[in-house]
């Protein structure tokens, strides 16, 4: 009989199983011959004598009627100092026992692995990483490295911003400045983000109002009324960061700049049509039905400076409507207002 009896099973070199049993001979067709013969005296196989191999076991993980699947299962390996855990369980013998060897593998991750990090960040890479999946990174602890994954960052990925070759990109980032990532919209007010858009609280940098926490008082131009409700970018225009102020700039002026810029000298903040101006000041007190009447009635066409002052010209079709009417040879120097009261024109 040949020594060396080759077969091939699940694409490997079978070795047959071997020795006698406590029990008598194993039921390989040689073992009548020679019931002492081992397995290695017919066959060779990977599990070569330099790596220690009793050749004498091979039935504690090979059945005796088939060389392949390997009885030596995940249970059996937790014997061993590298225990099948997670996504170790699904993985085939062969990847890790290249060659059939079974003795003197690494057991670190490094071993079969490639190190992503080039050594920067050690070797215990169970520190961050789970057996069960390689990403993403639960264990790691960002706050170590002096910025604080908060709000929208948290679920960032972390290639968008270590990027780069491998090795540069997990030691150096992007930096920790709002602006090395986003794009600067403010201009001319610094680079210190966090002073007024938190990263708590919310996963976007700015909501439909504005999320911030900036107190517009220090600008010397306070947000009441109508105007806290306002986006930001209402006035904040993107290159224009620090926006005029004057109430023309943002608001079309109906008087066409016959009354000047100061509109908050008649106008309120929570609404255009509260007009808080004193007609005292012109030269046409209001007073009796004048107080209630529009302003458009007497302001017409936009025109609120250079208006007449005499009744006649406003009220020359009351005078049609009249009852009677007044001989002008005879009051020639009576006024309207001597005869008719400013509540009522009927006398």
């Amino acid at each position: 009989m040949s020594r060396a009896l080759p077969f091939v099973a699940g694409g490997l070199l079978a070795l047959l199983v071997g020795t006698a049993t406590a029990e008598g001979p194993v039921g390989h067709p040689a073992s009548a011959r020679n019931p002492d013969a081992a397995c290695a005296h017919c066959h060779d196989g990977p599990h070569t004598p330099r790596e220690g191999q009793d050749f004498q076991a091979c039935a504690s993980c090979h059945a005796e009627e088939h060389w392949a699947p390997s009885t030596f299962d995940v249970a059996r390996h937790a014997s061993t100092a590298f225990p099948l855990l997670g996504r170790h369980v699904e993985v085939d013998c062969g990847l890790c026992h290249v060659g059939g060897r079974l003795h003197g593998l690494p057991g670190e991750c490094a071993g079969c692995h490639i190190d992503r990090h080039r050594g920067i960040l050690g070797e215990d890479c169970e520190a961050c990483h789970s057996v069960e999946r390689f990403v993403p990174v639960e264990g790691f602890v960002h706050a170590k490295s002096g910025f604080a994954l908060e709000g929208p960052h948290a679920t960032a990925a972390c290639a968008s911003c270590h990027q780069g070759p491998l090795g540069q990109k997990l030691r150096e980032g992007k930096g920790s400045a709002c602006t090395t990532c986003h794009e600067a919209t403010h201009g001319d007010i610094g680079s210190a983000c966090q002073d007024c858009h938190p990263l708590t609280g919310g996963t976007t940098f700015a909501s439909a109002r504005g999320t911030h926490v900036f107190d517009h008082r220090t600008t010397g131009f306070p947000l009441e009324r109508r105007h806290r409700a306002q986006r930001c970018g209402s006035c904040h225009q993107k290159g224009k960061p620090t926006p005029d102020t004057r109430c023309a700039s943002c608001h079309f002026s109906p008087h066409n700049g016959q009354l000047g810029g100061q509109c908050e000298n008649c106008h309120a903040a929570d609404r255009w049509s509260l007009v808080r101006f004193d007609h005292d000041l012109t030269a046409v007190p209001l007073r009796g039905a004048h107080m209630v009447t529009p302003c458009t009635s007497c302001h017409t066409n936009q025109r609120w400076i250079g208006l007449t002052t005499v009744c006649w010209d406003c009220h020359a079709g009351d005078a049609a409507r009249a009852p009677r009417t007044v001989d002008a040879h005879g009051f020639g120097r009576v006024e309207c207002q001597d005869c008719h009261s400013l509540w009522r024109w009927s006398f």
